[in-house]
């Protein structure tokens, strides 16, 4: 027969730790059940004036899209040909200034798109501090704004997708084409600066060599007339040729003059004639030998070998300057034409165009979330409250000396069969 006082088992010694938890979680279920309808007016407030917020009070922002592609081409035609003379140029001590100069690229595309240099041509353009109602002594402000309303895209296929955003539509497509502009504009400037130093060099150089290409030039021809010298090899042979022949003469026409003479006499008509022929002979063979006969008359024999180092040394010298020029002047006229040049860092390749339909805010997004968000907020605080509540009131019975373990827990004994204990109700 069932008695007045009932025995309930409990295997667990924790189980008035999981009766006191779940007390709690039907204590906060109480709250949020007696709460439910001030959490859902407020939610509800809070999402009315959230929309009207979104409807009436932000501007609807518009977004323009270019696509531009950088160039086909990596390198300049510049470029293109200091690769090809890089190896000359060493030889001139040139090659480590233009080497370096032509194989670095210290910048992105994207981060040249981004810098506050397209950001100030863009202000100054447009006159932006009007036209957002910034004031002009808060730069920072403008440029947290115009960082906001530029996004670029730089896509693994190498396109750059340039997103303007603005309450004008008309506004946000005229920047979006200006900003690649922009861009290109402060590229060729930084190319420029880049290359001066290089092109300053260069053109020294030129200058220089072309001067003494000049003094060369008059001095060797200056030599040429001279001496009548003008292929020193080629001619010592002709003028060597003609010396022998000519010694060759006048020992035949001594020898003849020493026969007529043995056998005539010395007065004899014929030996004074073969005679005057041997002084004929021995007078061209002087002249000859002084350079003032002969096929290359000005040549002297005495003085070839001198004036033919001499000649070898200004030919030699002219022909190395010469080579040196003709590597410096195409240089120096490319890059008097890469100075003139337009050449874009980035190509548009669709145009943008002014968008029919706002971009930003979602409207819908921020009402939802400002509903969910608000719901979820009040649930926690009402979570939170109940907590500290709770925990207070365990607190201040633990400090009487009076802590429930649990409401449902009865003091406990020992269950003389078992050896469990007992719950007595």
């Amino acid at each position: 027969m069932p008695s007045s006082r009932e025995q309930l088992i409990i295997e667990q010694p924790d189980e008035r730790m999981k009766l006191s938890g779940q007390v709690m979680l039907f204590e906060q279920y109480r709250l949020l059940r007696k709460t439910w309808f001030w959490v859902l007016l407020l939610s509800l407030m809070a999402t009315a004036g959230m929309a009207y917020y979104a409807y009436y009070v932000v501007e609807p922002e518009f977004v323009a899209s270019a696509v531009a592609v950088p160039p086909n081409k990596s390198g300049t035609p510049l470029d293109n040909l200091f690769g090809n003379i890089a190896a000359s140029l060493k030889d001139a001590a040139l090659g480590r200034l233009v080497g370096r100069a032509a194989s670095e690229n210290g910048y992105t595309r994207a981060a040249l798109l981004m810098s506050r240099s397209v950001q100030d041509s863009l202000i100054a353009r447009y006159d932006l501090y009007r036209h957002y109602d910034i004031p002009k002594d808060r730069p920072d402000l403008m440029y947290g704004r115009i960082s906001d309303n530029i996004d670029i895209e730089p896509q693994n296929e190498g396109t750059i997708i340039i997103s303007i955003y603005d309450t004008d539509p008309k506004l946000a497509q005229k920047m979006a084409t200006d900003v690649v502009e922009i861009a290109n504009a402060i590229s060729r400037d930084l190319n420029r600066r880049e290359s001066q130093p290089i092109t300053q060099y260069v053109e020294q150089r030129y200058i220089q060599v072309k001067r003494m290409q000049d003094s060369l030039q008059l001095r060797l021809g200056a030599f040429m007339e001279s001496t009548r010298l003008f292929a020193p090899e080629e001619q010592a042979v002709v003028i060597s040729e003609s010396v022998q022949k000519t010694e060759i003469e006048i020992g035949r026409q001594r020898a003849r003059v020493k026969v007529l003479t043995e056998q005539l006499g010395a007065d004899d008509p014929q030996v004074v004639v073969e005679k005057a022929v041997l002084t004929q002979l021995e007078d061209q063979g002087r002249k000859l030998a002084a350079g003032n006969v002969g096929v290359l008359p000005g040549v002297k024999l005495n003085s070839l070998p001198k004036s033919a180092v001499e000649y070898l040394d200004l030919k030699g010298n002219y022909e190395v300057n010469a080579k040196v020029l003709a590597l410096l002047e195409p240089m120096y006229e490319q890059m008097k034409l890469e100075e003139a040049r337009n050449i874009p860092v980035l190509n548009i390749l669709d145009a943008a165009f002014v968008p029919p339909t706002k971009a930003r805010p979602k409207r819908s997004l921020l009402i939802a979330g400002a509903f969910i968000g608000t719901f979820l907020t009040c649930y926690l605080v009402i979570a939170i409250v109940s907590y500290f509540q709770n925990f207070n009131r365990r607190y201040r019975a633990y400090v009487v000396g009076s802590v429930p373990a649990a409401p449902l827990a009865q003091p406990l004994k020992q269950s003389p069969e078992t050896g469990s204990k007992l719950i007595e109700k």
